[in-house]
């Protein structure tokens, strides 16, 4: 039986960050797997560069199937908890997405919530340069609120204001959140 066509176990859990741009989501998924027990983490924005990047359909299309065959290629490894983020834009990217994973499964989607004034200072000074040019077309895309408002979602949607948390902050409040994953 392939990876793809095993059966998903009903321990496997998979936690979504999602947020804007600026939001914290690579440093949230880096900053949670230390805690993570047997977890495995995925940042989209490290496997989903290219030259041009178009952000288009298509392209967002190609970043979720990625994702998924690694996620399901890390359950298949004994990594029973999978962090991924910086893939969604909105709720049928997710449903497109959810399409591509066995069940069942548990999946916690956390969104990072950030005032917009503390999320512009983020992008300007953090490691990860962006130009103003990538900062004006993000920003030119309408912040989406299908995420948190679906109410047919098969996860379980914790939103999480970042504004005046720090990264340390942020995961505490992701751990208790979370107690199947992270109870002492």
């Amino acid at each position: 039986m392939s990876t793809s066509q095993r059966p998903a176990s009903p321990r496997q859990r998979l936690i979504i960050i999602s947020g804007e741009e600026g939001a914290g989501k690579s440093t949230i998924v880096r900053a949670l797997l230390p805690s993570t027990p047997h977890g495995a983490r995925i940042d989209a924005e490290d496997i989903g560069q290219t030259k041009p990047c178009l952000m288009d359909d298509e392209f967002f299309g190609l970043l979720r199937r990625n994702v998924a065959g690694l996620v399901v290629n890390f359950w298949a490894a004994g990594y029973v908890n999978v962090i991924a983020g910086s893939f969604l834009r909105c709720y049928s990217d997710y449903v497109s997405f959810r399409q591509l994973l066995p069940r069942p499964l548990a999946v916690f989607l956390v969104d990072l919530l950030v005032d917009r004034e503390v999320r512009d200072h983020r992008r300007t000074t953090r490691a990860k340069r962006t130009t103003q040019e990538w900062r004006d077309m993000v920003d030119q895309i309408p912040e989406d609120r299908t995420l948190r408002q679906a109410a047919d979602a098969d996860y379980r949607y914790i939103g999480i204001d970042t504004t005046a948390l720090d990264v340390t902050g942020t995961v505490q409040r992701i751990h208790g959140a979370i107690p199947e994953i992270y109870a002492s």
